[in-house]
């Protein structure tokens, strides 16, 4: 009889055993299928795109932490990049390393790119609302690169694109074209204008003209800043197809030509490349802004800029 005891018992602890090592085996299945899921979430976020997202984040935290009254303006640097961009049809881009490809079908998908590059550079440097440059001894022009893009030959085969992309025809797509906030029409949030007629009745007013991107060249997304010095203020600042002309204020308000150019900086042909863009006056601080202008990128036309740094990292 004790002898079937201890039998019992031996089986009894074996059972045991057993029913621990299924417990084991649970966990370890759980914990795989944890791990599992969470390299699915990273892919899903990276496919999201949220780095970019994050990055165009920092830099408009950091434009708005500079130009807090309390601290000094050169006390905390700018944690803004440039970005690559190649906008392509074929998804190759052999003009550029390692940038970020957009793949477009259509013209209008190529302009909602540019849309999108030049707005996202308005908002991230302050939109007009934020000195994050302070005051100097005499007055600076200060630039910032946002992006850098490619327009990949591939594009030569979309319809309506012959070699050419028209500035005519973005910006009228821009006119009927809603920014993601829906709050107002890209046109208006990067020209301050409301309809093309007013836009190009300005422009024939300045003798300015809409030229055209070429594909296979690389052009940078740029915006400024003027410093100012004291109660001293700038008339206002304007672009036009390589040269300087007034520009509205926000609001559809306009401004005349200001009486010291950028850096003396001429007429048309003064400066090289072709772009077209607005200045306007800062809401509630004495600088005047340059809104988000797309300028052929070569050293000569940014040198003639004459801009006092470049501030974000390439």
């Amino acid at each position: 009889m004790r002898k079937r005891a201890n039998i019992k018992f031996v089986t009894f602890h074996f059972t045991n055993k057993m029913k621990k090592a299924e417990l084991t085996t649970q966990q370890i299945v759980l914990l795989i299928i944890l791990l599992v899921s969470f390299i699915v979430i990273l892919f899903l976020l990276f496919r999201l795109n949220l780095g970019k997202e994050s990055d165009s984040e920092i830099c408009h935290n950091s434009v708005v932490i500079k130009g807090t009254a309390a601290i000094p303006a050169d006390a905390t640097p700018l944690k803004c990049s440039r970005t690559y961009v190649c906008i392509t049809k074929d998804n190759t881009c052999e003009g550029m390393t390692k940038p970020e490809i957009k793949k477009v079908k259509t013209e209008e998908e190529i302009y909602e790119v540019l849309a999108s590059e030049m707005s996202d550079c308005w908002w991230m440097f302050g939109e007009g609302k934020v000195d994050y440059v302070g005051k100097d001894l005499t007055p600076h022009f200060y630039c910032s690169i946002c992006s850098q893009i490619l327009f990949d030959d591939s594009l030569d085969g979309i319809e309506g694109i012959e070699g050419k992309i028209s500035q005519e025809e973005f910006y009228s797509f821009l006119e009927n074209k809603p920014t993601k906030e829906g709050e107002t029409t890209y046109l208006y949030y990067l020209t301050g204008f409301s309809d093309m007629n007013s836009f190009q009745g300005y422009l024939n007013e300045e003798d300015a003209v809409l030229s055209e991107f070429e594909l296979n060249k690389q052009y940078f997304i740029l915006t400024g800043i003027n410093s100012v010095v004291g109660t001293w203020k700038w008339a206002g600042i304007g672009l036009i197809a390589g040269g300087l002309i007034a520009a509205p204020f926000t609001g559809g308000a306009s401004f005349g030509i200001s009486a010291l150019i950028m850096g003396g900086v001429g007429t048309a042909g003064g400066v090289g490349g072709y772009f077209v863009g607005t200045a306007v006056k800062g809401e509630g601080i004495d600088n005047d802004f340059l809104k988000p202008v797309i300028v052929e990128a070569n050293s000569e036309t940014l040198d003639k800029f004459n801009c006092r740094d470049i501030l974000n990292t390439a």
